[in-house]
């Protein structure tokens, strides 16, 4: 991982960027990742000004599959589950068919104890997955969720919205499945890919099956909600593309591997990372104390135009 260093702490960080782009550029390409620390990152809208600098704006149309809070200029908490989790590797809105290509997290507060960004080459997380990434790209993977009071993210912050029409256009906009149960639950469901050929051609594993699929639940919750609501009414399932169920032994084995390739990003306050969500995947380690790292993203990709990320 590269890492840029300012001579003082008193250097702003985008106009030092401004200054130093080609190399920034350059190393993002190579490396697929850039850490910017001994920066002032103080200024509210350094996300969204670094963006810029790539001439990205920030994506704020996401439906988001986990807790997280917007803090203004296209910034955003990242994901908040509670600290003695770990947030599973991943690679940012891979459950839909357009994702950021650029990811930005600004570390305001780094923990106490733990709370790494987790990390992990995807192209090597591919290459050790095999026959597993050759089936999820031949079937692909759909996602459902049934949003019901008191289980998982409210709809309302999953669609940013709180009108139910709103969030029928959202789903016809992004091919999302829409349907409102007679007992008020909102029933999702897309189809999306299960890998994507990246700009080299290489076929990466591009999906968030392993988050979704209930085995990742504790034994005795999943057993007691499928028993209370049902298989097709667990708050969220991944299954295979023609419907059938993944078996819970494959999501062990990507689990798995997940865990051999993973590297930490070890935070500093101040620290900025730029990532490439096609090359790097990304989680949380647990953590002790108080931490706050915002997130940006943008430069939208999809699985009919993925391009170099500087194309």
């Amino acid at each position: 991982m590269k890492k840029f260093f300012a001579p003082t702490a008193q250097t702003e960080l985008t106009s030092w960027m401004s200054d130093h782009m080609d190399d920034i550029r350059d190393t993002l390409s190579a490396e697929g990742i850039v850490l910017l620390r001994g920066f002032d990152t103080e200024d509210a809208t350094t996300l969204k000004k670094t963006l810029g600098l790539f001439g990205a704006d920030p994506m704020t149309d996401a439906r988001w599959s986990t807790p997280r809070s917007s803090v203004g200029d296209g910034a955003f908490t990242s994901t908040e589950y509670p600290a003695e989790q770990w947030i599973v590797l991943h690679s940012e809105m891979s459950y839909a068919r357009s994702w950021p290509r650029l990811l930005m997290f600004q570390c305001k507060t780094a923990a106490a104890t733990g709370g790494a960004t987790t990390i992990a080459d995807l192209a090597a997380v591919s290459a050790s997955l095999g026959e597993i990434l050759d089936e999820f790209h031949e079937r692909e993977v759909i996602y459902q969720r049934n949003f019901r009071k008191g289980l998982d993210i409210p709809w309302q912050t999953a669609f940013g919205t709180e009108d139910a029409d709103e969030v029928l256009e959202i789903g016809t906009r992004n091919g999302l499945e829409i349907e409102w149960r007679p007992d008020g639950t909102l029933r999702t469901a897309q189809q999306a890919q299960g890998a994507v050929q990246g700009p080299d051609g290489t076929v990466l594993w591009f999906n968030q099956a392993h988050l979704f699929h209930p085995c990742q639940l504790p034994e005795a919750t999943r057993k007691a909600l499928v028993a209370a609501l049902g298989a097709d009414g667990l708050p969220r399932n991944a299954v295979f593309g023609d419907g059938e169920p993944i078996p819970d032994a494959t999501i062990e084995r990507i689990l798995q591997v997940l865990t051999q390739h993973t590297e930490n990003i070890d935070w500093q306050d101040g620290d900025l990372a730029i990532i490439d969500n096609m090359r790097w995947m990304h989680g949380r380690a647990p953590f002790t104390g108080t931490r706050k790292v915002l997130a940006a993203m943008g430069q939208p990709q999809d699985t009919a135009a993925v391009t170099p990320i500087f194309a």
